[in-house]
């Protein structure tokens, strides 16, 4: 069944009826310099992201507000696999010429709940072994 942990006052929103992707906030205040990432925690968690032996994948997005302040996701679109257990961040990059200051509550990007159909002849690595990042370390 899909379940999220949802850390108090970091509940996404759907901000209308009809939106594809729901809101997610930044879970602390903190500041993204100029020409900088920032790794901006989320206060959400997956729990469970497979239903009637279903895959999904959690997709995060820009907020276009934010684009038009200079502020994107450094990696594009961040895909969220069914078996990350960590808390899920978000890689802001501020290409302005000053400081991004974020609040707790801050929406910083979208977040999309998509099906995912594999290549079934494709090989299957070995479970998850980290974090963030941790699918990016070469094979040899």
């Amino acid at each position: 069944m899909i379940k999220l942990k949802i850390h108090p006052g970091c509940t996404p929103k759907y901000m209308s009826k009809l939106s594809s992707a729901c809101d997610v906030v930044s879970r602390v205040d903190m500041d993204i310099e100029a020409g900088s990432v920032g790794k901006v925690p989320t206060g959400v968690w997956i729990e469970d992201l497979t239903q009637d032996g279903k895959l999904f994948e959690i997709q995060i997005r820009a907020r276009s507000g934010l684009s038009l302040k200079k502020i994107s996701l450094a990696n594009g679109v961040g895909t969220i696999d069914a078996d990350f257990k960590d808390e899920i961040c978000v890689l802001l990059k501020n290409d302005s010429d000053c400081t991004f200051h974020i609040k707790a509550q801050d929406r910083i990007a979208q977040m999309v709940l998509s099906e995912v159909i594999r290549f079934d002849f494709l090989p299957v690595g070995e479970q998850r072994s980290g974090g963030f990042g941790s699918t990016g370390i070469s094979n040899k």
